[in-house]
């Protein structure tokens, strides 16, 4: 019997042990790199279903037809559609239906909001340095708001739409235009369901009869509003006055930024003020209406203050929040109360009205997230120092002295604050202030740095084109009137009613008086604080820079070099509290207890911006 050879047992032998013929892979190797190959196109096969079942879809309409982009003398013009530089201010003016209204508003501010879109992905990326950290973030965020826009009104969608057409690519790749817009659109609501969130900081007061009986406007409705947003220079050097007539209902101005559609802040030709300040309270829903969506109905839609009231209370909130809303020819005013899970709480006046960040309706007091905000922030000293204020100016409250309240940065009782301090009304973080008189249908709009630069008027109704220094009463019934019955039939999206001759030709009427009305309003116009003149606000900003610097260094480990950071930002401002809180924190750290001692002393004299932060402080102090 013939004997196997050496090379066929061998062959035999690598086989059992997963070896393959000369010139092919292992066989063990085979079934990995299968395996692999199998994980990678399973993987690949989940993203693009995760992709497809969070993507949000643009409603089923027909595009908006091109128009062409013109430019006309410092104006930007599409269609009907303006944009243009009042001072440091955009001032835009749109008119149509919503498709329309959202591709003319992004046709002439694209790259304005590209700029935008840029530098929240810069602020995302240094919060966030780490992209794998950041991809799962936004993976969860894609997974939770993925039906986010269910609450929208139609004609909002539409009107997103409408913008996503006009803006294009120009944002980032993970999301379409339609998509990102969404986002943005409920980013408020979002922001507010954060502990820290940077929204927590809007002061806001109505003043009218008996409150400005003796002021330069005897008996008008004047409101006073910062809105305090302390993410990026962007929204306070690109800030936008919105002029908006919607085809069949109320024009409005809003004051905001390129891109949103909502209104934070704004006031119709009906003379109705609303304005939202965040607050917390309830819980948050990821499905229901967007606030600045129930704002913008509210102007759309309400001639009275009974009016404004019952659009507020009938949307579902997603975030808790509180509505200003005023009423110029009535002079009433109230503060509406909302948060998801618990009933809508108003408190209504007559005279005057002043809010801040914390809720007074016994349901949402006690609330332990609103006992967090009043322990937690500046949210009472500021409300207390704006009724001294309002109260102080014994009947003579004008737009003028709305102006000087909205840029105090004393407090109460006229104790002296380092500049920045956030218990002033003023901490030099207002991303636009604004003052209205609803009586006369005028606002005046800071265009900044924050409160210090000139507060330029513009007059909604010579705007709208009614008479110089008028009132545009016939545009207060505006077209709203006249397409009520399309509007009760439920189909407002597509309705062009509200766009008749009449608006046609006011519009007409408007670009042909367009300098005497640029003269107009600039005579109106309130001239910039002397703060600016001083460079302090430079100087401010520097200490700050250094400040975060020392505090990078202190979360890095690196104890004495935060200290002499810190040390080095004093010696540029020494009232810089939130340094000498850092120093006295480190210098804790490091074993230096004296030195910890007469840090905090410091902090307690600069006044902290907090009860809980006033607690730590004279703590810290008496530490042994």
């Amino acid at each position: 019997m013939a004997l196997p050879s050496t090379t066929a047992a061998a062959r035999d032998a690598a086989a059992r042990d997963g070896a393959s013929e000369p010139g092919r892979p292992p066989r063990r190797r085979r079934w990995g790199l299968r395996a692999l190959l199998l994980f990678a196109l399973l993987g690949a096969a989940g993203a693009i279903a995760f992709q497809r079942a969070t993507r949000i879809a643009p409603p089923d309409m027909a595009p908006p037809p091109d128009e062409a982009l013109r430019f006309d003398g410092g104006v930007a013009r599409v269609g009907p559609a303006s944009l243009e530089r009042r001072g440091a201010l955009w001032v835009m003016h749109l008119a149509g239906d919503p498709v329309q209204l959202g591709y003319r508003h992004a046709r002439l501010t694209a790259p304005i909001m590209a700029a935008g879109d840029a530098r929240m992905l810069d602020l995302f990326a240094t919060f966030v340095p780490s992209a794998a950290l950041r991809s799962v973030l936004t993976t969860v965020v894609r997974a939770r708001y993925r039906d986010v826009d269910r609450g929208f009104p139609a004609e909002r969608r539409a009107e997103i739409y409408g913008e996503s057409i006009a803006y294009g690519d120009r944002g980032p790749a993970f999301l379409t235009p339609y998509h990102r817009l969404v986002y943005l659109h409920a980013l408020y609501d979002i922001a507010l369901a954060f502990e820290r969130s940077p929204l927590l900081g809007c002061t806001a007061f109505v003043a009218s009869g008996e409150a400005t009986r003796a002021g330069g406007t005897p008996g008008h409705t004047i409101v006073g509003r910062n809105f305090d947003l302390d993410v990026d220079p962007w929204f306070d050097t690109e800030k936008t006055v919105q002029i908006v007539e919607p085809a069949g209902r109320l024009a409005f101005v809003s004051i905001a930024w390129p891109g949103l559609t909502g209104v934070v802040s704004g006031m119709n030709a009906a003379g109705i003020w609303v304005s939202v300040n965040g607050a917390r309270a309830g819980t948050f829903e990821e499905h229901g209406v967007p606030v600045v969506f129930t704002t913008r109905t509210i102007l759309e839609e309400a001639h009275t203050l009974d009016e404004a009231i019952a659009i507020a209370v009938r949307d579902a909130p997603m975030a808790s929040h509180m509505l200003l809303v005023a009423d110029g020819t009535s002079g009433e005013s109230a503060v509406i109360e909302r948060a998801p899970g618990l009933e809508p709480a108003v408190r209504r006046r007559q005279s005057v009205m002043v809010v801040a960040n914390h809720f007074a309706a016994p349901a949402f007091a006690s609330d332990p997230k609103n006992v967090f905000v009043r322990e937690h922030t500046s949210t009472v000293e500021r409300e207390a120092r704006l009724e001294q204020l309002v109260t102080r100016a014994d009947g003579r409250v004008d737009a003028w002295t709305a102006v000087a309240i909205l840029r105090d940065r004393s407090g109460v009782d006229d104790v002296p604050l380092p500049l920045g301090n956030r218990n002033a009304i003023d901490a030099l973080i207002a991303t636009h202030s604004v003052v209205a008189d609803l009586t006369a249908r005028v606002v005046w709009v800071s265009e900044g740095p924050h409160t210090l630069g000139a507060y330029r008027r513009i007059d909604l109704g010579a705007r709208l084109g009614g008479p110089i220094g008028e009132p545009a009463e016939a545009r207060r019934e505006g077209g709203a009137r006249g397409d009520d019955d399309t509007r009760a039939r439920g189909d407002p999206v597509n309705s062009a009613a509200g766009d008749s001759a009449r608006g046609a030709d006011a519009r007409e009427r408007a670009d042909d008086t367009h300098d005497d009305v640029a003269e107009y309003e600039a005579r109106g116009d309130i001239p910039p604080d002397p703060l600016l003149g001083l460079r302090a606000l430079d100087r401010q900003l520097l200490g700050a820079r250094m400040r975060r610097e020392a505090e990078r260094e202190r979360a890095r480990g690196r104890t004495d070099a935060a200290i002499e950071e810190f040390e080095r930002a004093l010696a540029l401002r020494g009232d810089d509290h939130l340094a000498w809180r850092g120093l006295a924190e480190t210098r804790a750290a490091a074993g230096d207890a004296e030195g910890a001692r007469a840090a905090w002393q410091r902090v307690v004299e600069l006044v902290p911006e907090s009860p809980a932060a006033d607690v730590e402080a004279r703590r810290g102090v008496t530490a042994q």
